[in-house]
């Protein structure tokens, strides 16, 4: 028992490491670290006009690049000497082939087809088209001998230089136009179906035969084109405060990038003041959140593992804010999706695993804390909100969402308070968003549909998966909730059921134990639910032998232990405490209910067979009457202790009016301080006097004086018995 103020669950160092856990995780949120794509891209389309935060002249790296890529592109490639054996190769490949083909027209006997059919099989008749083969086929052989000449002296003049494969088609035709010109009325040459049949064949083989004499000097067209952009100037850009950069609906440009970029708009790299920043907003919210657990106590046991929940949760809604909030933002279009985002989900979680007011607390951080990152998150500075307001709408919305669903969850003990957490966070969220868009200066009543949307998403998602997280997290830390308990407390239980059935004495007095308890536990603030549960099974082991305890003894039957000596009566009795830590395992009850088990007896002696033994003058030895404790950890525990010696000894003592009631409890009380059995919990003088006065009206009502009812009246029964109704008399 503490005389001045309860020990600390939660030290200063598990509070510093719960700040420090905060401070780590959102300092890694907040410096710009980490863009998560929220920055403009080259292509992207501006989604508002950007203007220089301050004047700036610089040298514009892409222009100049592009300056320069374009002269270089201008230069031309140097060529390597010509090999001239492939002219040679390709004029005497086209000597033959003409050669052959005069060969085969020579011979008279010969069909035309024929003749033709020969031709096309020829090597290098295969580039030749069908009406090319026919105009070739059309020359005579003097004629033929004549184009042999030209094809020789055209294919010397094109691949004497050095020729590129694009180039072949123009130096054929200037070839041919300079051997064999266009036909001209009263053309002296012959007629125009003779000339074009010349200028075909001829243009047809001279195409065939020409080949690619270019070959790139590499070394040469390199060292050109690298003069070339030595040869360009820097470019250099100049722009004024509030200059026009970018319009909206502009695709944005690298140049556009280089110039934000350069003028201030967009932060690109590692800022120190932002840095900075970030970590004083990030240690800040760390040894807020840190000071105030130490300060206001608000985990239960287990502390560590409940207050590693929060944290982990509080991280991975914030880390889940900082990756989506980019993504919805900026909302030019009014689509709230930015307050569909479940944030409220950490105070949520907070009020599940901790008290209220530190999940208020929790609304508080995260809302604020999530406004904040997403004014930071994106690269481009101030382009996450539109409007002034907008950052502290959704600071507000989140806030009033958080402490909603904390509010509508905060000690729950069905599934189904979370589906009303959901109503309260979705209106929460709508009425703040609602606010704003009355004072909004641009209102449209679309807007609304898109408010309800944004609210119901988020009151819906925020349920969900809490409901998820609470129920896995739990059962991943251990920790037990209300729901757990409230199931406990369920009178169907195999366990509960059992002692109905098996020691019904036994599960009387757990019963009224645990109505004592709880109303005096609500009456210091302790944990009335966790108290009422342990008072139902803080007796459990008595099953082992439920007759050998007095309450379960039928009235007329001897007792068991008449006939045993006070150490063996007394082992038996201590035995209720291992047997019920045996069967609390066996069943699987929550280590925190197990607890008050071995904690209700404490280190007390089993009393009555204590003193039978040394009234008879035999050797005692205490350990074979003490119980093996541990005393009570807690003030729930210690509540229990004292409701069933106070329920136990009203019980067994005559008299029911109030004073003996009284003095029973205050006994009690005074001997479990004289025992020592309350000082290794938190309990306080001031919560024994509360819990004694509660103790003492709950008994009265239990043990009040009954009325003495006087038996019926002979004329009353044979009234009864006719089946009349008797009169009252006057």
């Amino acid at each position: 028992m503490n005389t001045r103020s309860a020990p600390r669950q939660l030290s200063r160092g598990m509070a510093a490491l719960l700040g420090l856990a905060v401070a780590l995780t959102s300092v890694v949120l907040v410096i710009p670290l980490l863009r998560f794509d929220g920055a403009l891209q080259e292509g992207d389309v501006a989604s508002r006009t950007f203007v220089a935060a301050h004047g700036q002249q610089f040298e514009s790296e892409a222009l100049t690049e592009a300056a320069r890529t374009e002269k270089a592109a201008a230069v031309g490639e140097d060529s390597l000497p010509v090999d001239l054996t492939i002219r040679d190769q390709q004029r005497d490949r086209a000597t033959r082939y003409l050669d052959q083909v005069r060969g085969i027209v020579a011979r008279s006997e010969l069909t035309a087809q024929q003749k033709q059919d020969q031709i096309s099989n020829l090597t290098g008749s295969q580039a030749l088209s069908g009406p090319e083969r026919t105009a070739l086929q059309s020359l005579t052989p003097p004629e033929l001998q004549t184009l042999s000449q030209r094809v020789a002296t055209g294919i010397d003049a094109l691949l004497s230089h050095a020729l590129k494969q694009a180039d072949i088609e123009a130096g054929v035709r200037e070839q041919v136009n300079k051997e064999i010109p266009p036909p001209v009325p009263d053309d002296a040459r012959g007629s125009a179906a003779a000339i074009d049949a010349q200028r075909t064949a001829f243009t047809a083989v001279l195409r065939s035969f020409s080949v690619e004499t270019f070959k790139v000097d590499t070394a040469a067209t390199e060292r050109k084109r690298a003069e070339a952009r030595q040869s360009v100037a820097p470019v250099i850009r100049s722009f004024s405060t509030g200059q026009v950069i970018v319009t909206e609906g502009q695709r944005i440009s690298a140049q556009d990038i280089e110039a934000l970029k350069a003028t201030g708009v967009i932060e690109d790299g590692l800022d120190l003041f932002s840095l900075a920043g970030g970590a004083v907003i990030a240690a800040g919210l760390g040894l807020f959140l840190g000071v105030y657990a130490y300060l206001f106590q608000p985990f239960r046991a287990p502390v560590r593992r409940r207050m590693v929940v929060v944290v982990v949760t509080f991280a991975v809604v914030m880390a889940a804010a900082r990756v989506a909030l980019p993504l919805v933002t900026p909302d030019t279009e009014a689509r709230y999706f930015a307050f569909a985002l479940p944030v409220s989900i950490a105070a949520i979680i907070a009020a599940c695993f901790a008290d209220l007011s530190f999940a208020v607390v929790v609304a508080i951080a995260a809302g604020l804390f999530a406004a904040f990152v997403g004014g930071t998150a994106p690269q481009i500075a101030g382009s996450s909100y539109v409007g002034s307001l907008q950052s502290l709408e959704l600071g507000m919305a989140y806030t009033a969402c958080g402490m909603a669903g904390a509010a509508a969850v905060n000690r729950a003990s069905r599934l189904g308070r979370f589906a009303f957490a959901a109503v309260v966070v979705a209106l929460s969220n709508a009425a703040v968003m609602g606010v704003f868009w009355l004072v909004s200066a641009q209102r449209d009543n679309l807007d609304l549909a898109w408010i309800a949307l944004a609210a119901g998403v988020h009151g819906l998602a925020a349920a969900v998966i809490s409901v998820g997280l609470f129920v896995v997290l739990a059962m991943v830390f251990g920790v037990t909730t209300r729901i757990q308990l409230m199931e406990l407390a369920q009178s169907e239980h195999p366990l509960l059921r059992q002692l109905q059935e098996e020691a019904p004495g036994t599960y009387h007095h757990s019963t009224l134990v645990g109505a004592l308890a709880e109303r005096a536990a609500t009456r210091i603030g302790a944990d009335s639910l966790l108290v009422r549960v342990g008072a139902y099974y803080h007796d459990i082991g008595k099953l082992a032998m439920p007759d050998h305890y007095v309450e379960n003894m039928l009235d007329g039957h001897p007792s068991p232990h008449d006939s045993m000596p006070p150490a063996e009566s007394a082992k038996v009795i201590r035995a209720h405490v291992t047997n019920g830590l045996e069967l609390a395992k066996k069943h699987r009850l929550p280590s925190v209910v197990r607890d008050f088990i071995p904690q209700h007896h404490g280190t007390r002696l089993v009393t009555y067979f204590y003193r039978n033994a040394t009234a008879a003058g035999a050797q005692v030895n205490l350990l074979d009457y003490r119980y093996e404790g541990p005393k009570p950890q807690t003030r729930e525990a210690a509540i229990v202790m004292l409701a069933d010696s106070s329920e136990a000894v009203v019980r067994s003592r005559p008299g029911d009016n109030a004073r003996a009631i009284d003095e029973a409890v205050d006994s009690v009380f005074a001997e479990r301080l004289s025992e020592g059995q309350l000082d290794e919990c938190d309990i306080t003088l001031r919560d024994l006097r509360e819990v004694a006065a509660s103790f003492k009206a709950t008994l009265r009502a239990v043990y009040h004086p009954r009325v003495q009812y006087p038996s019926p009246t002979p004329e009353e029964i044979a009234t009864l018995a006719r089946g009349e109704t008797p009169m009252a008399s006057r």
